[in-house]
């Protein structure tokens, strides 16, 4: 349960840190924080069997490392 407490709180200040202009979308900051409180998010949903909820913070981890990996042209 702790983890998904951090993983939400990750999510939650990348979220509006964006929103405020603190940081960028596509910094990484704002990226790794999605990252692993996503995937945080997601080992949660799974084990308790929230199934929809597991994709979406799957997909939404996947896109989020995968930007890391591969970052967009500037």
């Amino acid at each position: 349960m702790i983890g998904a407490y951090a993983g939400m709180l990750m999510v939650l200040v990348a979220f509006a840190a964006e929103t405020r202009g603190i940081i960028s979308s596509r910094s990484l900051n704002y990226l790794f924080l999605m990252a692993i409180g996503e995937i945080l998010l997601t080992l949660r949903a799974y084990v308790t069997g929230e199934w929809p909820f597991a994709v979406l913070g799957a997909v939404w981890a996947a896109f989020a490392i995968y930007s890391i990996m591969n970052p967009a042209p500037k």
